[in-house]
């Protein structure tokens, strides 16, 4: 029998940026692509509508690690999953997801689930360094202007961009 999540992120309410109307419901894998000012390196999405929202909440969750994949991975392409992206997905998620604690609110910050009241952090994400005093998202809840000042700023995101070594390539 295929190991249940127990904790998973779904959907916690609508605040600052929300264009996922759905119930709430777990969270896709993040698609990130190399423009996280748009929206991808900073907000969750929705495997069923593929909307964004940005606040999640760690529930119980008594689905196989394979569902949630499945939920997520069956409607994202045209063609049924391997069970190699199945593989990848569920490691990911699972080290994205190793340290929730039940009822707490998330956000998502380049790669990684962030608690809302995490203060004077630094995360090396999958596209840029961070060193900050706050979460954003929970920040803007409050002066709106920092979506444009750092989440959605490019500026923000280049001047703190990492570039990678690929090991595979040597």
């Amino acid at each position: 029998m295929s190991e249940k999540a127990g904790l998973f992120l779904k959907k916690a309410n609508d605040d600052l940026v929300s264009h996922c109307k759905c119930e709430p419901f777990w969270i896709s894998a993040p698609a990130q692509m190399d423009c996280p000012w748009c929206g991808c390196g900073w907000l969750f999405a929705c495997p069923k509508c593929r909307r964004a929202y940005t606040f999640a909440v760690a529930a119980a969750c008594d689905l196989t690690w394979e569902e949630l994949a499945h939920l997520d991975l069956d409607t994202r392409y045209s063609e049924p999953p391997s069970d190699e992206d199945v593989d990848l997905w569920i490691e990911y998620m699972k080290q994205m997801t190793e340290d929730l604690e039940e009822g707490q609110q998330y956000v998502y910050l380049d790669g990684w689930a962030i608690p809302v009241d995490a203060e004077e952090f630094d995360l090396e994400g999958v596209y840029a360094d961070h060193q900050l005093e706050c979460v954003p998202q929970a920040a803007a809840l409050h002066e709106p202007s920092i979506i444009e000042e750092v989440l959605a700023n490019e500026d923000y995101w280049h001047e703190r961009h990492v570039e990678y070594d690929d090991e595979d390539e040597e």
